[in-house]
């Protein structure tokens, strides 16, 4: 809760003295404004250098092509590796201002390692395709958001609502761009039917998944319906069968009946991830 602020002594005869209604209002307005601007000018770098880097893939692309855009590639993992660290205490303060332990913001090489990899994969599978910024900065944040509820099993929603948004705009860019209206358009179906699926499987199962996680999942099914249909039902489908896998696992090292509880967000990046880049549901057939 935040404090009144109190008036100094000697303001004057022509200040009325504040109450502390009022002062407690005014504190609540320059928290928000501080907050604002450490999330804001964060995600703004991240957006920034994700078009930083598809300028320079569609360049390198239509130059050298597949040759040359291993050095992109490398060069914006490093990139990607770099603003993860960058953005940890922005996700501090977004977990320190709704109460969420930030113990799991302070582990920083894990979600570094994690959006280098992912920034190195999105760069060789979209080119120079406009599509390249909103993939590299949704797996950012969306890395960040996975890497939280699995230590905290919670997330903070402006953390989803950043994501959201920023994935809308880029979104709304590369279809300008690409001059693809049709792609965006299934995209943004997609999105809510994946939004339905999992709300809908949330209420059947009374909270599997959270709802934080459901409403991470309409930015994540939008982004897969820009790649296809299929890659949407695999994306639908395959975080279910990545929990129940590694559950079983884990279930039979440990040989224990109750496993607890435990994030869904990692299953529902992983599966999301593994949907839009291999082939859809070839996974069906090693299950």
């Amino acid at each position: 809760m935040t404090e009144p602020t109190s008036e100094l002594a000697g303001s004057g005869p022509s200040e009325e003295p504040q109450s502390p209604a009022v002062g407690a209002e005014n504190a609540a307005g320059q928290r928000s404004d501080h907050l604002s601007a450490t999330v804001y000018a964060p995600a703004g770098i991240v957006v920034v250098a994700s078009v930083v880097v598809w300028f320079a893939a569609r360049w390198i692309d239509g130059e050298y092509g597949t040759a040359g855009l291993w050095w992109v590639a490398v060069t914006s993992a490093a990139a990607g590796a770099a603003l993860s660290v960058t953005t940890a205490p922005m996700m501090t303060r977004l977990c320190a201002a709704v109460e969420i332990p930030t113990e799991g913001c302070a582990r920083r090489l894990g979600p570094a390692a994690l959006t280098a990899g992912m920034w190195f994969g999105a760069v060789m599978f979209a080119g120079g395709d406009a599509i390249l910024p909103a993939w590299l900065a949704l797996s950012l944040l969306c890395v960040w958001a996975a890497w939280i509820d699995h230590f905290t099993l919670r997330f903070p929603l402006t953390l989803i609502r950043l994501t959201t948004a920023v994935g809308l705009m880029l979104g709304a860019f590369a279809v300008a761009v690409d001059q693809d209206p049709a792609a965006g358009g299934r995209a943004l179906l997609a999105g809510a039917l994946v939004f339905a699926f999992n709300l809908a499987f949330a209420i059947i199962t009374h909270g599997y998944p959270g709802l934080a996680d459901v409403r991470l999942s309409f930015i994540l099914g939008a982004a897969l319906g820009w790649v296809g249909w299929m890659n949407v039902l695999s994306g639908m489908l395959l975080p279910n069968v990545l929990a129940l896998l590694v559950m079983a696992g884990v279930k039979s090292i440990r040989r224990q009946k109750d496993l607890g509880e435990f994030g869904f967000a990692p299953f529902l990046v992983a599966g999301t991830a593994v949907a839009m880049v291999v082939p859809p549901l070839w996974w069906i057939v090693w299950v």
